[in-house]
């Protein structure tokens, strides 16, 4: 017949067992928890710089071809809905200006200028304070680390540059 002291080692037993089990499956999906963690952050980082080149191409096509002076004049004029951190650092994009190229990234030149935007100095048309500094084309993560997925050829988040590019109209269209 068993006592009250071999029933309570028993639970005890099953416990440890039932714990042990469950500390090894968290070992398993913590990596997978992780990484699938970090894709989201990913997929939210491209949405949210894909929304501030989209805010950057309405106020050029607002203000013949200038650049915003900065991201604030994006909000206060309603191009975008609000200013995104950056999901990856949890802090403010990086802007990058039109005589920059992207953080971490040599800038490209050719007949348009790095990132292919045009490299003419900006109109304060409609933009009080706007100086002669070049506007903003674009935004970058300030996040060095290395991205898992690959996004225009880039593996740092840091490289990860969304720029607005105008689309280019076939001749005669």
């Amino acid at each position: 017949k068993a006592t009250g002291k071999d029933e309570q080692g028993y639970a005890m037993a099953a416990l440890l067992v039932a714990m042990s089990i469950m500390a090894i499956m968290m070992t398993v999906a913590m990596p997978v928890w992780k990484q699938m963690s970090q894709r989201e952050k990913e997929e939210e980082l491209i949405f949210r710089g894909q929304q501030y080149a989209r805010a950057i191409g309405l106020f050029q096509r607002k203000y013949a071809n200038a650049s915003p002076p900065n991201l604030d004049v994006l909000i206060e004029q309603r191009f975008l809905r609000k200013k995104y951190k950056d999901p990856i650092t949890q802090s403010d994009f990086l802007p990058i200006r039109s005589e920059q190229g992207a953080p971490g990234v040599a800038p490209q030149t050719g007949p348009q200028g790095g990132r292919g935007q045009s490299t003419s100095t900006v109109s304060s048309i409609g933009t009080p304070g706007a100086g002669a500094t070049g506007g903003i084309v674009g935004v970058a993560s300030q996040s060095k680390d290395t991205s898992i997925r690959i996004y225009n050829g880039r593996t740092h988040y840091n490289e990860w540059a969304f720029v607005y590019t105008a689309p280019v109209q076939a001749p005669g269209a």
